[in-house]
């Protein structure tokens, strides 16, 4: 028995979603689902969260956790509809207070900033247990101040710190990201074992190439292009490439939705 780590690929925003569960327990963990959004209509919809509804049945699976890696921007989140219709408990990083709060009076929103939209607030270090496994969180902010990342049995999934080798890193332009705190989160990423299997959570397949998404820290070290640098070569880059780009496409819906809990209001 070991753990198996199940990905899941929606193309409308080019997420990665993945269940991670225990063979022998059928505990099972759904990092950063995602809900459809029709933008014409405006309609929520899910059945891309029933995609993986249905895995979790075929397959048996109690499912006990729904992590959230950060505050998505660029897409919905579908983790207060897979917890109406499971056990599980929705997990995200002690620092969404501080998220709620920078982004509240942006979006003139009706909110509790305390983090009570969600069941479970985790710090850098502790642990969520998975039938034989540990889930280890290790907070990597800079993208947003609440990342995190999540090691469990050589593998880590890395929410929207490095995407794949040849696409570098994730911008950090968001109220209250940094570059310099990227940097560092990466370096402790590199700091895993070399064998380590890296699980990204974009894949935006440049030159056309096939969808892929997982590495190893080895081969971010040795290909990653925004890597190959200074640390403060890093952050200038960092800063000069987040200066060009465009605001996502989905991020006044998004972010005001996730913030909520994802709940339709």
């Amino acid at each position: 028995m070991s753990l198996k780590v199940i990905p899941f690929y929606h193309d409308a925003s080019n997420t990665l979603s993945y269940i991670l569960f225990c063979e022998h327990t059928k505990e099972a963990a759904i990092i950063d689902s995602v809900a459809d959004y029709d933008a014409l209509s405006a309609a929520v919809t899910y059945s891309s969260a029933n995609i993986l509804l249905a895995y979790i049945e075929k397959h048996q699976l109690n499912l006990r956790w729904l992590i959230e890696t950060h505050v998505h921007a660029d897409h919905l989140s579908a983790c207060s509809y897979l917890r109406s219709k499971t056990n599980a408990k929705s997990v995200v990083s002690e620092h969404i207070v501080e998220v709620q709060t920078t982004l509240k009076p942006m979006y003139g929103l009706d909110l509790a900033t305390d983090g009570s939209q969600f069941d479970v607030h985790v710090k850098d270090g502790e642990y969520l247990p998975l039938g034989e496994y540990q889930i280890k969180v290790i907070a990597t902010p800079g993208h947003t101040p609440d990342g995190i990342s999540l090691y469990c049995e050589g593998n880590v999934f890395i929410g929207d710190t490095l995407f794949m080798p040849d696409s570098g890193s994730a911008r950090c332009d968001f109220p209250n990201g940094s570059a310099q705190q990227l940097y560092d989160s990466i370096t402790r990423l590199l700091a895993l074992p070399e064998q380590t299997k890296v699980w990204v959570c974009h894949d935006y397949q440049p030159n056309g190439r096939a969808l892929d998404f997982h590495s190893t820290i080895a081969e971010q070290k040795e290909a990653n292009v925004h890597l190959q640098q200074t640390p403060s070569g890093f952050v200038e880059q960092r800063l000069q490439r987040d200066a060009m780009l465009s605001k996502p496409r989905l991020m006044d819906v998004a972010v005001p939705f996730n913030l909520q809990g994802a709940l339709v209001i």
